[in-house]
């Protein structure tokens, strides 16, 4: 665990560095050994943050995963090289493009979350961190988060609430897991209450969580 000068705990090092960003959503980009790649970039659904320079901090889902090509990449594609071993020599080498991008669901100051828009998007080269367990808790004691995922019409929105709920329930001990995922559902069944095709499909897939 790392802990930022305000005494956050995070899951791990650096995610990456922002790349582009707004009220609404960032991108973050990062590069790493392609072998180390699924072990330290967050998964789909975790819960980010963003160190602002006011010592606020912006608060987001991950909402897609992208392994960037480059025209390495694309020569050994095109002379078809099947070497596994000269793969596996790159994969170990070789530092990856990834693009992280974050859906905003929030933002803090001090001990303070709020479920809303920050006032002004990360800048440009921000770090981010992955949230540990604690904060994870924290900024999910309540629901109003989900309300961002399901009005994002352009992504898997259904997926992502499944996915971040997924790890908002993990990040609590065992025995609180069921209740959590029970009052989320309630959440869910407000929120979605003209559309009840939509929260089904939802709620199956936390009763399989």
């Amino acid at each position: 665990m790392i802990t930022s000068p305000d005494g956050i705990e995070s899951a791990g090092g650096v995610v990456g560095r922002v790349l582009r960003a707004s009220t609404t959503r960032f991108t973050v980009g990062c590069q790493q050994p392609m072998a180390a790649a699924g072990s330290t970039l967050p998964a789909f659904g975790a819960l980010v943050r963003a160190e602002n320079a006011d010592g606020s901090v912006t608060y987001g889902l991950v909402s897609n995963i992208t392994v960037e090509d480059d025209p390495f990449v694309r020569q050994l594609v095109a002379a078809g090289v099947e070497n596994e071993e000269y793969i596996a020599d790159q994969r170990q080498r070789r530092q990856v493009p990834v693009v992280v991008d974050v859906l905003v669901v929030g933002w803090g100051n001090g001990p303070e979350i709020h479920h809303r828009l920050p006032p002004h998007p990360p800048g440009t080269l921000d770090r981010i961190y992955p949230c540990g367990p604690a904060e994870a808790v924290r900024f999910t004691g309540r629901h109003d988060w989900l309300r961002f995922v399901l009005a994002a019409a352009d992504l898997p929105a259904d997926a992502l609430a499944v996915a971040a709920l997924r790890g908002a329930a993990q990040a609590r001990p065992p025995d609180q897991r069921q209740g959590y995922l029970i009052s989320a559902g309630r959440e869910l069944a407000r929120l979605l209450a003209h559309d009840l095709t939509r929260l089904d499909g939802i709620l199956q897939q936390i009763r399989n969580l």
